[in-house]
């Protein structure tokens, strides 16, 4: 049994040592996608809001200029997609 522990620690020491950029690579790559999730959910929340705002009776150039606002939004989950 105490072999078997052995190993499997001096692998992982061996992995570690050698898996440094991929895990900042992974981790990166973690980040990117956490903010185009995060950005697509704030943007999925709003076209909600708006299409009951709509439904409601509300004056669509209102809501048109609301969703206007969002168009920063959708080029930044754009741009992080195209640099994954």
């Amino acid at each position: 049994m105490q072999r078997v522990t052995s190993d499997t620690v001096a692998r992982l020491r061996a992995i570690d040592a050698l898996d440094t950029d991929l895990l900042e690579f992974l981790e990166e790559r973690d980040r990117r996608l956490y903010n185009i999730v995060s950005m697509a959910t704030r943007y999925r929340t709003i076209l909600s809001e708006q299409v009951q705002l709509l439904r409601v009776g509300e004056d669509p150039e209102r809501v048109r200029a609301a969703l206007g606002r969002w168009q920063v939004t959708l080029r930044d989950i754009k741009k992080l997609a195209a640099d994954l």
